[in-house]
C-alpha cells in the first residue's frame, strides 16, 4: 500500500482513516469469498486423501484372499518334534499317522590304511570312484558286486607327480566336488585318508577302482568287488521309517513321496517309540484374511460416513455430501460386494453363501461359523468365489494361468495332438558287449545343446539294462548339458534289442542327436525323431501349443493357459474359469486410485483451485492498491477545495466586517 501523507488539513477530515475503511470494506467479500474457497477445498484434500487412504487398506487386505494356494493351506504337526518335523502342501491327504523312526540314512565312508605323514607319496596312476549299490555276502559281509547308480556320474582322476602325495589326492578329490569329500585323519598310528560319499542311501555307494601306472602304491586305495584295500568304516544305508504299518525307506532323511504333499523330516531314529504327525487344513490364516477383509471394508464404510452424512441436530453437512467420485466410488464397491457370482457346479454364488452378509448401517459382518461349513462341503466354490481360479472336469488337463483378457466363463477343450518327446532309436545290438578305449566316446545334442565329449566306463555288459543305465549316467552328467539343465532318459527295447534315448522335454524344441557316434551301440551319427507340440482348441477356436502348455489367443478365452497330458486326445469336457471377486474388486479400485483416477483428478482440480485463489488474491491486492490511490487523490482534491472555500469564506467575513465599521 503506498504511504499516506498527511491529509485532511483543509477539511479537518480523518482522510487516511476514512479510505482505510472503504479499501477494508471494499475488499472484505473477496477476502470472505476466498478464505471459505481456500478452507473447503483444504477440507475436501484432507477429506480424499482419507478416503484413498482407507480405500488403499481395505485393497491391501486381498492378497491372501486373490491367491487360491490360501484356500488350501495344510497344516502338518508331529506329536514330537525332536524325532520327524513334518511339512505339508496344499494337495496333501488330510489325516492322521503313526510314524516310527527305525533308523537314519547314513553316507558312505571308507579308510586307506595308515601313512607315516600326509605328505606321504602314495601313487600315481588313474582313480576312479563310481556311485552305486554294493552288495555283500550276508554270511562273510564280503563285497561281491556293484551296481551303477544311473542318475550318478563317474569321477575318474589322473594322479601324478604333481598330486600323488596323500595330501595331493585329498585336495584333487574335493577340487572335482563330484559326489565324495576326502580328509585325513590322524588316528594316533598313522595318517588315513578318509572318503565320504556327499550324499547318504545304499544307492550312493562308492566304488574305487585304480589303475596303477608304474610302481603300484595307488590300489592301496582300492574298494571294488576284486580288491577292498579299503576299509569300510559306515556302511550307506537308508533311512527307514514305518508310516501305519508299513516300512518306507529313503536315500536320505528327507521323505517327501511317502505321503502325497507331506515332507518328512527325520531327526533321530527312535525304534518301539511311535510318533503321530496330524495332517490338516489349516484355516487360522484364512479365516485372519477374512477377517481383516471385513474390518478394513467397514473403516472404508466409516471414514466415507463421517465425509459425506448431514447432521440433523447441528444442521452440518459432511464436507463431501453429494460428491459423484465418493457416490460412484462406493456403490460400485458395494454392486460387487452382492453381485451373484456364475460358479458352475457349486452352490457358492456370493459372498452371503459364506457368511458374508451386509448390515443395515452399510457394513460387513462375518458368520465364522458359515464360513467353515461352506469351506467343508464346497471349498473349490468358495475358493472360486474369491480367487482367479479355472477348474477343469478332466484330471488330466490343469489350468495354469491367464491375462487380463481372458473372461469369465466356461469353455470346451479338445486336444488333437498331445505333446511329445524327441527320441532317438539306435540299430540292433548284442550281448555280451565290451566298451574299451576304442569303442566308448560319443557326443550328443540334446534339445539344441551339443555335449562335450562323452567316455562310458570301460567294461563288458551282459545286458542291455546296465549300459542303458550307465549310458543316460553318462549324459546326464555332462557338465555342459547340465549345465542348461538338459537331460534324457536312456532306456533298451529288449524287443528290437536296441537303445532308445529319449528327452525329458517335450515339444517341437525337444529333439535327440548323435553328433560322435559308437557304431557298436548302435549310436550312429544322426537326429532322431523331433517332439512335437499339444494341439487343440480352447472354446471352439484354434490354441497355441508349446510343449505340454496350450494357451487359448482369441475370443473370450484369450489368455487361458492349460497344462496337458502328453497322453490325452479329444474331447476333455470344459474349464470353468472365474475371476472371483477379489480381482473384481482390486480393479475397481484400481481406477479409483490411479494416477489417473477419478480420485486423483477430483484433488488435482482442487489443488488447482487454490492456485486460483494465490493468483486472485494477488489480484485483489493490486486492485486495492489501486483503489487506495484512487480514494485518496479524490478525498485530498476535496479536502484542496473545501480549503480554498475555507479561504474565501475567511476573505469574505474580513471584508463584510470592513464594510460594516465603514458605514456605521
Amino acid at each position: 500500500m503506498a504511504a499516506i501523507t498527511s491529509t485532511g488539513l483543509g477539511s479537518g477530515l480523518d482522510i487516511n482513516g476514512m479510505v482505510t475503511k472503504l479499501v477494508a470494506a471494499e475488499r472484505s467479500p473477496s477476502d470472505t469469498r476466498f478464505t471459505k474457497r481456500e478452507a473447503s477445498d483444504n477440507a475436501k484434500i484432507t477429506a480424499f486423501g482419507n478416503f484413498k487412504s482407507a480405500l488403499s487398506d481395505f485393497k491391501g487386505s486381498f492378497s491372501a484372499l486373490s491367491q487360491s494356494s490360501s484356500f488350501q493351506k495344510i497344516s502338518a504337526e508331529s506329536t514330537d518334534s525332536t524325532v520327524i518335523k513334518a511339512s505339508a502342501l496344499s494337495v496333501a491327504d488330510i489325516g492322521s499317522y503313526q510314524m516310527e523312526v527305525k533308523s537314519l540314512a547314513q553316507n558312505h565312508v571308507v579308510a586307506s590304511a595308515g601313512y607315516a605323514d600326509p605328505s606321504s607319496v602314495v601313487g600315481t596312476g588313474t582313480l576312479t570312484i563310481n556311485f552305486g549299490t554294493t552288495a555283500y555276502d550276508a554270511t562273510t559281509n564280503q563285497y561281491t558286486d556293484f551296481t551303477q547308480n544311473p542318475s550318478k556320474s563317474s569321477l575318474t582322476l589322473t594322479i601324478d607327480s604333481s598330486n600323488n602325495t596323500l595330501t595331493g589326492i585329498r585336495d584333487t578329490i574335493n577340487k572335482s566336488n563330484a559326489g565324495v569329500s576326502a580328509s585325513i585323519l590322524n588316528d594316533g598310528t598313522g595318517n588315513r585318508l578318509i572318503l565320504k560319499s556327499t550324499d547318504s542311501g545304499v544307492k550312493n555307494s562308492m566304488q574305487i577302482k585304480v589303475s596303477d601306472a608304474g610302481t603300484s602304491g595307488l590300489s592301496d586305495l582300492a574298494f571294488d568287488s576284486s580288491s577292498s584295500k579299503m576299509t569300510q568304516t559306515q556302511v550307506a544305508k537308508d533311512a527307514l521309517v514305518n508310516i501305519n504299518g508299513i516300512d518306507v525307506s529313503s536315500p536320505n532323511n528327507t521323505v517327501s513321496s511317502a505321503l502325497k504333499g507331506v515332507t518328512l523330516n527325520l531327526l533321530q531314529a527312535q525304534v518301539g517309540k511311535p510318533v503321530t504327525v496330524n495332517i490338516s487344513r489349516n484355516d487360522a490364516d484364512l479365516n485372519t484374511a477374512v477377517n481383516s477383509f471385513v474390518d478394513k471394508y467397514n473403516a472404508l464404510v466409516t471414514t466415507v460416513k463421517s465425509a459425506t452424512n448431514y447432521d440433523t441436530k447441528t444442521n452440518t453437512a459432511g464436507i463431501l455430501l453429494g460428491d459423484s467420485v465418493v457416490q460412484s466410488g462406493m456403490s460400485q464397491i458395494r454392486n460387487t460386494l452382492t453381485s451373484v457370482a456364475t460358479n458352475k457346479g457349486s452352490s457358492i454364488h456370493s459372498l452371503a453363501d459364506v457368511g458374508i452378509s451386509i448390515q443395515k448401517d452399510g457394513t460387513l459382518k462375518f458368520d465364522a461359523a458359515k464360513f467353515a461349513s461352506a469351506k467343508t462341503s464346497d471349498l473349490s466354490g468358495v475358493t472360486a468365489l474369491f480367487s482367479v481360479m479355472g477348474r477343469t472336469e478332466d484330471s488330466n488337463v490343469q489350468y495354469i494361468g491367464s491375462t487380463t483378457s481372458t473372461k469369465t466363463g466356461n469353455y470346451a477343450v479338445n486336444i488333437t495332438q498331445a505333446a511329445t518327446q524327441g527320441s532317438l532309436e539306435g540299430s540292433s545290438i548284442s550281448f555280451p558287449l565290451t566298451i574299451d578305449t576304442s569303442n566308448n566316446g560319443f557326443a550328443i545334442k540334446v534339445d539344441g545343446g551339443l555335449s562335450g565329449h562323452i567316455a562310458l566306463t570301460q567294461k563288458t555288459y551282459a545286458n542291455g539294462s546296465d549300459l542303458a543305465t550307465d549310458i543316460q549316467s553318462s549324459i546326464n552328467a555332462d557338465s555342459i548339458l547340465k549345465g542348461n539343465n538338459l537331460n534324457v532318459n536312456v532306456s533298451y527295447d529288449s524287443s528290437n534289442n536296441r537303445l532308445v534315448i529319449r528327452s525329458n522335454t517335450y515339444g517341437a524344441d525337444s529333439q535327440v542327436e548323435i553328433t560322435e557316434g559308437i557304431s557298436p551301440l548302435g549310436l550312429n551319427v544322426g537326429a532322431g525323431i523331433v517332439g512335437v507340440d499339444v494341439a487343440g482348441t480352447i472354446n471352439g477356436q484354434s490354441a497355441v501349443g508349446s510343449g505340454q502348455f496350450l494357451t487359448s489367443t482369441a475370443g473370450e478365452s484369450s489368455g487361458l493357459k492349460l497344462i496337458v497330458d502328453r497322453l490325452t486326445i479329444g474331447d476333455r469336457g470344459s474349464i470353468n474359469f472365474g475371476r472371483g471377486l477379489i480381482d473384481q474388486l482390486s480393479t475397481k479400485l484400481d481406477n479409483l486410485l490411479s494416477n489417473n483416477g477419478t480420485i486423483n483428478a477430483r484433488t488435482s482440480g482442487l489443488q488447482t483451485d487454490l492456485g486460483l485463489i494465490t493468483k486472485g488474491r494477488a489480484l485483489l491486492d493490486t486492485r486495492m492498491v489501486e483503489y487506495q490511490a484512487r480514494m485518496l487523490k479524490q478525498f485530498n482534491a476535496m479536502d484542496a477545495f473545501m480549503a480554498s472555500m475555507q479561504a474565501t469564506s475567511t476573505y469574505l467575513t474580513q471584508q463584510l466586517a470592513v464594510n460594516n465599521k465603514s458605514t456605521n
